[in-house]
């Protein structure tokens, strides 16, 4: 009896075929691109590039680009590294190119266990601005990284740099990677890629770059949360620099704000900030200057309205709130009784609401 041939299958192989190619692409590639540098010690690893004084030539930076390009073209799994390593050797390239077509070590030190965090020692003459001009990143996201509330830096300083447009972020003990995605922007995907965590996953304490990522109003460094301290008492309060028109009600402390020089004219700007613009000058002035540029002024309280007094050495102007059915108004002012930057909330009885002018 004759035997068959076995037919030769090539399904078998079709999954592993876009692996092959690549890599005898890939070694072609570096085979040809690294024929006039024999000697040199410098190869495509990230590593070399460190040990090598940071300097990257222009054709492992094409090598790596094709490689990377190779990759996507071909949908493999390694394609978000391989761009990853495209993209920092790139940024790393183009932070000061010499005419030799190789950079040399600019302030940077090492860089971490993430590929997609720099540190960077601060150097005579930089500024954030500068250090943000020089990776093509913000200066928000240079300051949001190292917890910095202003501008300033002091030489010798080493700062985490984001590789990339994002934020720089310390991994805190109960982190998960969606929960980062969640609260900070970016994708997972990213997040994994950039930082290297396929394996080890991300640990307290890490550095990472979070790209496109953004911090929340309240964990930027600049911010400041009001101090709120609350207290009601039905005593009534009469301070005499303003005179009978002084007195409050159920004064409750509604907190401390950071608005202009803590003055009761900036809370009345805050709240009618028609107004705050028009520069009415002292509050003792507010209902004069308020109505001579068209604006109803009169002795009847309404709700959205600022009340203004002359008494006093500069006057007072305050926020209503409410009118209520007792003929009584609920007021917001600042810096009554000289606190500055503290806002009060309180009532004024109907038997006084008629001492003051309302700016409507």
């Amino acid at each position: 009896m004759t035997k068959r041939k076995k037919k030769f299958d090539f399904k078998k192989i079709q999954g592993v075929l876009p692996y092959l190619l690549t890599g005898i692409v890939t070694l072609a590639v570096v085979f040809v691109g690294s024929l006039d540098k024999q000697n040199s010690d410098v190869n495509l690893s990230l590593d070399s590039f460190a040990a090598s004084d940071y300097k990257v030539s222009v054709d492992q930076l094409s090598e790596l680009y094709v490689i990377a390009d190779l990759s996507d073209a071909l949908s493999l799994a390694s394609a978000s590294d391989a761009a990853s390593n495209y993209v920092i050797t790139n940024t790393m390239y183009n932070a000061g190119i010499s005419l030799a077509g190789k950079i040399e070590k600019p302030s940077l030190t090492n860089i971490s266990a993430s590929r997609g965090v720099i540190e960077y020692t601060v150097e005579e003459g930089d500024t954030v601005d500068s250090i943000a001009a020089k990776y093509n990143i913000s200066a928000d996201q240079v300051r949001w990284s190292n917890g910095l509330k202003t501008k300033e830096i002091e030489v010798g300083k080493t700062l985490l740099i984001p590789s990339q447009s994002g934020i720089v972020y310390t991994v805190k003990s109960d982190d998960t990677i969606d929960s980062i995605v969640e609260k900070y922007g970016s994708n997972s995907e990213e997040i994994i890629a950039l930082n290297d965590l396929e394996l080890t996953g991300i640990t307290e304490g890490a550095h990472i770059l979070i790209k496109d990522g953004t911090l929340p109003e309240k964990e930027r460094p600049e911010y400041v949360a009001p101090v709120v301290q609350r207290r009601t008492t039905t005593t009534t309060y009469t301070y005499t620099y303003l005179g009978d028109t002084s007195e409050r009600q159920n004064i409750e402390v509604v907190g401390y704000y950071r608005i202009g020089r803590g003055q009761c004219v900036d809370w009345a700007s805050y709240m009618r900030p028609d107004l705050g613009g028009l520069m009415l000058g002292n509050a003792n002035a507010w209902a004069r200057n308020a109505a001579a540029k068209g604006y109803t002024v009169n002795r009847s309280p309404s709700a959205g309205a600022i009340f203004q007094t002359s008494s006093g050495w500069y006057g007072h102007v305050g926020y209503v709130e409410a009118v209520n059915g007792d003929g009584s108004i609920t007021v917001t002012e600042m810096n009554y009784s000289y606190v500055p930057y503290r806002v009060i909330r309180a009532i004024i009885p109907a038997d006084k609401v008629g001492n003051f002018n309302y700016i409507h």
